[in-house]
């Protein structure tokens, strides 16, 4: 990570080298060179600091991930303000306030030669996140908690912030000037408006992740009902998910996208559980009466994913899994770009598995020949589009 705050450094009695001196000497010409929120009036600033706030709280609603919200923070105040420094730490629980994300022309160059650890006991930061208040010290020199590492290059005026979760402090948000008094009131609402964004967005994905944990707690569920009547089944849905999750992203859908392709495909034959076991073990071809009670399974299978609240966006899907791009699959008849993309991929796959998967009436066959017959059947069958990703992704193609 390239990334440093200089209210990082640990409480030393080493004097930088010439080499890090040098390298802090050029990084401040830098940025007081480029320095864009100086050129600004107020007005202007002003509006930059709305328009910022405004974006940061749309594209933060969009991220996962606490990390890749840290960055996006800390690069669209550099790239708006041009701060010395911007960086975001996180308050873990052995005390330590750890950087993730760090911007500016001094992150650049001083990684190698500062420490991204320190205690909570110790620097402004560590002082915010003790207290939660924020910091804003305009002059760097005159605050005792300031950790200095060079005089020369260090920032003159510095603004904390704590980030809030669900009332404690998750971490601080922190912005630096090279020049005493650079930092203000204005900047202070500015960077406490970014921070609680910042705590709105994490404490929406631990939401999303705890949400995350029960949909896997109840899809391991159902899976663990289909396996106590059929383990070649379940074994089978498993193969399909891994095979159709890959050929999802291939064809470009997002992560989440293809997590819900791979949820369809584990749920794919959960309506089995209400297919008598005479038939659904039965060690020879199904009868065509054998049949229609089999293929119920689509139907029984979208309607009891349909009553469970936290699948039931998937249940289209689960629905159709044995629908055909020509129209001559079951249970609707739905033809073409009709059946839910999440349905094709999913049928595509469950082909190939079926079909280099030993049976008891026949014996598998290999994936260059499993291949061979995906291809004879795409665009009636199965959608061609899918059958083309899934043979790159078996690299047979």
């Amino acid at each position: 990570m390239r990334t440093v705050v200089a209210d990082l450094t640990l409480k030393s009695s080493r004097l930088p080298g010439v080499a890090e001196r040098r390298r802090r000497a050029e990084a401040l010409r830098r940025h007081r060179a480029e320095a864009r929120g100086q050129s600004m009036d107020e007005t202007a600033y002003l509006r930059a600091q709305l328009r910022l706030a405004a974006r940061l709280t749309a594209r933060l609603a969009a991220k996962g991930d606490p990390e890749e919200m840290a960055a996006l923070v800390v690069e669209e105040l550099h790239e708006t303000f041009a701060f010395y420094l911007a960086a975001v730490q996180r308050l873990d629980h052995d005390g330590v306030l750890r950087l993730i994300a760090g911007r500016g022309p001094l992150a650049d160059v001083m990684t190698e030669f500062l420490v991204t650890e320190q205690p909570v006991s110790e620097g402004i930061n560590g002082r915010v996140a003790r207290s939660g208040a924020t910091a804003l010290v305009p002059d760097t020199r005159a605050d005792p908690d300031y950790l200095v590492r060079d005089a020369k290059t260090d920032p003159r005026s510095q603004l904390s912030v704590a980030v809030l979760l669900d009332g404690a402090v998750w971490g601080v948000l922190n912005i630096e000037a090279a020049e005493a008094g650079g930092l203000d009131e204005g900047d202070a609402a500015l960077v406490e408006t970014i921070a609680a964004g910042l705590g709105a967005a994490l404490h929406r994905a631990r939401l999303l992740a705890e949400l995350e944990g029960a949909f896997t707690t109840a899809l391991a569920a159902l899976t663990d009902a289909v396996e106590a009547k059929d383990l070649d089944t379940a074994k089978h849905s498993v193969e399909v998910a891994d095979l159709a999750e890959r050929v999802a992203l291939r064809m470009s859908l997002t992560g989440a996208e293809a997590h819900d392709v791979r949820s369809v495909a584990l749920l794919h034959d959960i309506g089995k559980i209400g297919v008598p076991s005479e038939i659904l073990l039965k060690p020879a071809a199904l009868s065509e009466e054998e049949w229609v009670t089999m293929r119920a399974h689509a139907a029984i299978g979208g309607e009891l994913v349909a009553s469970i609240e936290v699948f039931s966006h998937l249940a289209p899907a689960v629905r159709a899994t044995h629908e055909r791009w020509d129209g001559g699959g079951y249970p609707d008849g739905l033809a073409g770009a009709a059946i839910p993309l999440a349905a094709r991929v999913v049928a595509a796959c469950d082909t190939y598995c079926a079909i280099v998967t030993d049976r008891p009436y026949r014996a598998a066959r290999s994936r260059l020949q499993a291949c061979v017959e995906l291809l004879r059947v795409a665009g009636s069958q199965l959608d061609r589009q899918v059958v083309e990703a899934l043979v790159e992704e078996l690299g047979l193609n």
